[in-house]
């Protein structure tokens, strides 16, 4: 059963490995460059209009913050919000105490069951983005993209950034990272059925379908847009 992720609080703030709570749920973290749309996503997936802060300022939140997701009066998983890209450069994570930190929780983090990676539909994936996903590869962390603001192009142009988006992740597929896409729109909701199961297959994976995809490109080769 998909989880619906709207009773979902904040419970902190950590600016390094040791203030981050007890590793005792399943956790997704949510990264993405400044600008791409993160905050919006985890707002509009737990149907929140602010919980999760949209500065207008590229890395001025620099800080891990751990959202509580609750089912039935329980804590089932945590939603980890990173700092946008911009506040550091992944490429050069050994000249900043703050890049270490997060190097420390992506690579370390016990409890840490997947990655959502939220890219600009109209930019595609950049430098940044290759950096993050070799960064998590050595652990064979699951990523799934969502390229956001799908709302703004046309549908031939959404199929061209599945397209470009598979074709930028093929290296890393083929080593055996598993990747999955998709479109998403948060003004339009669209995208939202997906996502929500995404999320719910890395918290819950013994509930997954009795029909497994057969491999995560093929995941991603079945996110056609909309045709109308």
């Amino acid at each position: 059963m998909t989880i619906n992720f709207h009773n979902t609080h904040f419970e902190i703030s950590a600016s390094k490995l040791q203030e981050c709570p007890g590793a005792s749920v399943p956790e997704i973290v949510f990264v993405g460059r400044s600008n791409a749309g993160k905050s919006t996503a985890i707002n509009t997936l737990c149907q929140q209009r602010q919980l999760a802060y949209a500065s207008k300022m590229p890395g001025r939140t620099q800080l891990l913050n751990f959202f509580t997701v609750i089912q039935k009066g329980e804590t089932i998983a945590r939603l980890v919000d990173l700092p946008g890209y911009g506040f550091a450069k992944l490429a050069e994570s050994s000249k900043s105490i703050w890049d270490k930190e997060l190097g420390n929780y992506l690579s370390e983090r016990p409890s840490l069951r997947g990655c959502v990676m939220i890219v600009d539909s109209r930019r595609g994936l950049l430098e940044m983005d290759h950096g993050l996903l070799n960064w998590v590869g050595h652990r064979s962390l699951p990523v799934h993209i969502v390229l956001s603001k799908s709302d703004k192009l046309s549908n031939q142009e959404k199929s061209q950034a599945l397209r470009d988006a598979q074709a930028a992740t093929k290296a890393y597929r083929d080593y055996g990272q598993p990747i999955t896409i998709q479109l998403w729109s948060a003004l339009k909701k669209s995208g939202m059925t997906e996502f929500e199961k995404r999320l719910t297959q890395w918290i819950h994976p013994e509930e997954e379908s009795a029909e497994p995809e057969a491999n995560p490109q093929a995941a991603s080769e079945n996110n056609a847009p909309p045709t109308s």
